[in-house]
């Protein structure tokens, strides 16, 4: 076991943005219980059980990171790890001074101060979970592979819990179509899963040469792959590439937010919705962020 502190760059909420990225305290994956964020890092050569909980405040931020399974040397990679998942280094500043320029966006900056902009550890997570997303009925945001994970995953067991580390391309394209049929995931979802590992370790989607397309051009290879909505690709480029210039646009949950709190009305064309959304340009995803954690304080996520 092996303990380290990292502090933030300031505003930081730790709650707000742990349990943005977990889907709750009932997932074996990502599992945030209000207090503390667990995961099984799976890094480029091994996996590593990080426990992370919190000691400062929003402007004085300071975290644990507990490796129950590493040493010191896990501390590098870990860390470089955790800071972009949980966008530990990202400056709040500029986007906080944008808010003060629209009445909506400024209440969203003050209820969820110091949400910082989350990713998944790789774009194929986000993938995963959007194509799982649909069988579940779940947003993207709350879709989950733990019944995969617990039957085909690593895990790691500690204080008597076991972790699961996320299941990767390798793992689905190993396995047959009846051995991810594991509920919720169906027989569909689980032949849309395989097909996209099988995709991702044949070299035929190349999703870290993808970082480097255009974010129209990642959009369009993304939303062309089976299973994988309008609403899942942008979700990819947002929370898996770490692109905060792209907004969620065919959320219609989104949307509905949109038309409600910022236009006060029941029923908003389309373009009007985009337009606001684009104001805000290469921050607009973490509005969509705050958006979110907004319709998760609301019980409507």
């Amino acid at each position: 076991m092996h303990e380290y502190r990292v502090r933030p760059t300031p505003p930081f909420s730790f709650e707000l943005t742990a349990s943005l990225l977990s889907p709750g305290p009932t997932d074996q994956v990502d599992v945030f219980d209000g207090k503390r964020y667990m995961r099984l890092l799976e890094l480029e050569s091994s996996s590593r059980l990080a426990l992370v909980s919190s000691l400062g405040s929003e402007q004085r931020p300071e975290l644990i990171i507990t490796l129950m399974n590493g040493t010191e040397t896990d501390e590098r990679p870990t860390g470089r790890v955790l800071t972009r998942m949980l966008g530990l280094d990202f400056d709040l500043g500029p986007f906080y001074e944008l808010c003060q320029c629209d009445q909506q966006l400024y209440a969203l900056s003050r209820d969820h101060y110091g949400l910082k902009p989350i990713q998944r550890l790789r774009p194929f997570e986000s993938l995963a979970l959007a194509i799982a997303s649909k069988g579940q009925k779940k947003h993207v945001l709350q879709a989950t592979l733990s019944s995969i994970a617990e039957v085909h995953s690593y895990k790691v067991a500690c204080a008597g819990e076991t972790f699961y580390s996320f299941p990767n391309a390798a793992t689905f394209a190993g396995l047959e179509v009846e051995d991810l049929t594991h509920e919720p995931v169906d027989s569909i979802q689980a032949g849309q899963l395989h097909n996209l590992a099988a995709l991702v370790t044949r070299g035929d989607l190349d999703l870290k040469a993808l970082r480097r397309r255009p974010t129209d051009e990642l959009l369009a290879t993304l939303e062309s792959l089976s299973g994988v909505s309008a609403v899942g690709a942008q979700l990819t480029v947002l929370c898996g590439y770490g692109r905060l210039e792209c907004f969620p646009i065919a959320d219609t949950l989104l949307q509905r937010w949109i038309t409600r709190n910022v236009y006060n009305s029941d029923k908003v064309a389309l373009p009007a919705v985009k337009a606001w959304a684009e104001q805000w340009e290469d921050l607009r995803g973490l509005v969509a962020l705050y958006i979110y954690a907004e319709l998760v304080k609301n019980g409507e996520l």
